[in-house]
């Protein structure tokens, strides 16, 4: 089956000039190095995800400014059908937007009047779905010379005509099937090459990128970022120096992980290619390298040379990486003046809570200073370069409460500098985790889950202070003795750089200050030449902030749940806001009361804004009945034992879905019968896949599957049992056998 390219032009001869090649106009989707090096002289585009080569989410644009903003409303909308949620932040080039979608979808639209041109969708093998982490989203796409390069979740990269949409190239990027990959994050053009990583740490990867040629899709090189066993070679000598921080009997048949799932961006001045790498597999460093060792290329950043794929520099931000801290969070270049020298910079703000400033030529450590609570290292030594760990964070002796958590202080979200104030903007959470060693010997999964811990949010509920994994643990009180507030907050922290301190910060926890969801309220950030800052929020509301001091300017209420990082372009003159919306991700997906998802779902859309405009359009609201409290519908099955055995087994290879009821992620506390009925088909026969819900007989055994559908049954008997007693009478329906 053929990916589907729709052209929604009547007439295709019409096609090439209603996309921006008329007598006097450029080729459709024509960026090149020249273009890029000049963007600021022609503010009106937003050629890359951070629309310059810095990647700095900030435009020149300045029509829309403080004193006007309040002005801002509706210009169009873009409906999309889908409920997955939305990461990407689109590319404007000529008149023409492109954005990606879930699955590696792509849109082409009139960016004046939000007209579709064309769209594309790839076929995707529905086997991809219990190989993912995170949800099933796509974080944009790159434009180059007439091409747009879009990612599929199951691992291929297309090259699409950008007048039409047609596939020109199609390259499998994956090379072993069996394991846990899978391509969330957006190509980068670099030079001659487009180069694209892929996702999995966990799920039994090993890391790598590769190097495609922009034309024709071959191969140019691939770069792995962990090694491999040595006994088996070496694919480039790079790993030959990367295998010395590594045990030699390291658990190299779990692929050990350090997958480029996210950030990279190229110097085109200096044709320098920055790959970001993430966490380790298993997570716990003496499973994964008993002798010890910094393990690289786990968690750094590493500078390479687009023509040859060999590394320049690299640096590593949390050696013997432990806690699922990633170093693919965005990265920003600029040249900033640092101690009286005018430097060529890149900064990070890296899951592992310190705010890192390097020499982009040198890799040269300018600064790095925590920019969330942090207590798993006290400080990073700045002759070594190395954080100087505290013991909090060694759970090898028992549970610890540590900062932050394995969602990290800043994840994908795209975070912003404007040079017109000098400061970062960083969309940023307190949410600690509860890290312990499950019980038992670590058993590897081929092309599952391969943690090897147990994390417990510190907060109430089944998978928190409430559940399975959490009943053998201290008393939250405890743990937390002597440790920062534990309860989450989400906030939107203004760095200064050159200082390397906060300016000020603004909590954007919303209606769930220290609650599970209190942290995933901030969406990716955007500032501008007219003192501008914007932010999409989960309640559905677009915040506008002065740049300068916090100051909340107002909100725009759009009824459509947000995580991606807003844009701008230009017009006839007429400047635009522009937002991808709906709710995705790891914890994202759950549609909690408070979110617009929950009030009026998650479908997607992306929406602009100009001055001038009216209120958004608002989809119908969701009716949300108060639930009947009824019984399970089936007895309760297995021995404690196995209930036991079944929940750890959830946890494992289920919480990373279902950790929080609510939204589009079924509530396996309130199965129905038929639900019950189907289990078994529905785990190992892969029956909703086509609702996102994989096939995992690659993983799971039959009697596994037996054991998790019995801790489920135990689960609904006990949240009904504890409910009946503080219900009143008339709440209680003990005779229907009905469930949701």
């Amino acid at each position: 089956m053929m990916p589907r390219v729709v052209a929604l032009l009547a007439l295709p001869l019409l096609l090439p000039m209603l996309a921006g090649c008329g007598p006097d106009k450029r080729e459709a989707g024509a960026i090149s190095t020249e273009r890029l090096l000049t963007s600021d002289s022609a503010p009106e585009d937003w050629l890359t995800g951070g629309r310059d080569w810095q990647q700095s989410y900030y435009s020149p644009l300045k029509q829309i400014d403080r004193n006007n903003v309040g002005r801002l409303g509706f210009a169009w909308e873009y409906d999309i059908e889908t409920t997955d949620g939305f990461e990407a932040t689109p590319i404007v080039v000529d008149g023409t937007m492109y954005s990606s979608g879930p699955k590696g979808a792509v849109y082409a639209l009139d960016a004046k009047t939000g007209r579709a041109l064309w769209t594309f969708m790839p076929d995707i093998d529905p086997g991809i779905m219990q190989k993912l982490c995170c949800g099933v989203v796509n974080r944009g796409v790159a434009v180059w010379k007439g091409k747009v390069y879009v990612a599929s979740l199951d691992g291929y990269l297309y090259a699409l005509n950008a007048a039409s949409g047609a596939i020109v190239w199609k390259a499998d990027t994956i090379t072993e099937r069996q394991r846990g990959y899978s391509i969330t994050g957006a190509p980068q053009v670099a030079g001659d090459v487009v180069v694209i990583g892929n996702g999995g740490a966990e799920l039994d990867a090993r890391g790598y990128i590769t190097a495609y040629d922009l034309d024709t899709g071959k191969q140019a090189w691939r770069f792995f970022t962990v090694p491999g066993d040595p006994a088996k070679g070496f694919e480039h000598p790079e790993l030959a120096m990367a295998a010395k921080t590594w045990d030699p009997h390291s658990r190299w048949d779990v692929g050990l992980g350090g997958t480029a799932w996210d950030a990279m961006v190229w110097d085109p001045k200096l044709n320098i290619l920055y790959v970001g790498t993430g966490n380790a597999a298993p997570w716990y460093r003496k499973l994964r390298s008993p002798a010890g060792g910094d393990n690289l290329f786990l968690s750094s950043i590493l500078a390479i040379d687009p023509r040859s794929g060999r590394l320049l520099w690299h640096y590593q931000t949390t050696p013997a990486e432990s806690w699922d801290y990633t170093a693919t969070q965005k990265m920003i270049l600029a040249d900033l003046r640092i101690g009286g020298r005018l430097r060529q910079v890149l900064m990070q703000a890296p899951k592992n809570g310190f705010f890192y400033v390097l020499d982009r030529k040198s890799g040269e450590l300018l600064s790095a200073k925590p920019y969330v609570p942090v207590n798993w290292a006290s400080h990073v030594d700045m002759e070594t370069g190395r954080p100087v760990e505290t013991g909090q964070g060694d759970y090898s002796t028992g549970p610890r409460l540590i900062f932050p958590g394995s969602a990290g202080g800043h994840n994908w979200q795209p975070m912003s500098f404007s040079p017109a104030t000098g400061l970062v903007y960083i969309p940023a959470y307190q949410f600690p985790m509860i890290f312990a060693l499950p019980p038992g010997k670590f058993a590897y999964q081929k092309g599952g889950a391969n943690t090897a811990v147990s994390v417990v949010f510190p907060t109430p509920g089944p998978f928190g202070l409430d559940g399975e994994a959490a009943k053998d643990l201290p008393p939250i009180a405890e743990l937390a003795k002597g440790q920062p507030d534990y309860r989450p907050r989400g906030f939107l922290i203004a760095w200064d750089p050159v200082a390397a301190k906060e300016v000020w910060r603004v909590d954007t926890s919303g209606p769930w200050a220290g609650q599970f969801f209190a942290s995933w309220n901030g969406g990716g950030v955007m500032t501008s030449a007219g003192g501008l800052l914007f932010q999409g929020r989960s309640t559905g509301e677009l915040a506008i902030l002065d740049s300068a001091s916090g100051r909340s300017l107002g909100t725009i209420a759009v009824g459509t749940s947000m995580m991606a990082a807003p844009m701008t372009y230009s017009i006839d003159g007429v400047q635009y806001v522009a937002i991808m919306a709906g709710l995705g991700g790891a914890f994202g997906r759950t549609s909690l009361p408070g979110t617009a998802a929950y009030a009026y779902g998650n479908r997607g859309r992306i929406v602009a804004f100009r001055l001038g405009g009216g209120a958004v359009p608002k989809r119908p609201p969701l009716r949300h009945d108060a639930p009947v409290l009824v019984p399970p519908p089936v007895p309760r099955q297995g021995t404690a034992a196995d209930q036991q055995a079944g929940a750890r087994l959830f946890q494992r290879n289920c919480a990373i879905c279902h950790a929080a009821a609510g939204g589009k992620v079924p509530d396996l506390s309130r199965m129905s019968a038929q639900t019950h009925r189907d289990f078994m088909a529905i785990v190992l026969e892969g029956t909703r896949a086509a609702k996102g819900m994989g096939n995992f007989s690659g993983v799971l055994s039959r009697s596994d599957a037996e054991r998790i559908h019995q801790a489920l049954i135990e689960q609904q008997w006990k949240i009904y049992e504890a409910a009946t007693k503080t219900a009143a009478p008339h709440s209680v329906n003990k005779g229907s056998g009905k469930s949701d």
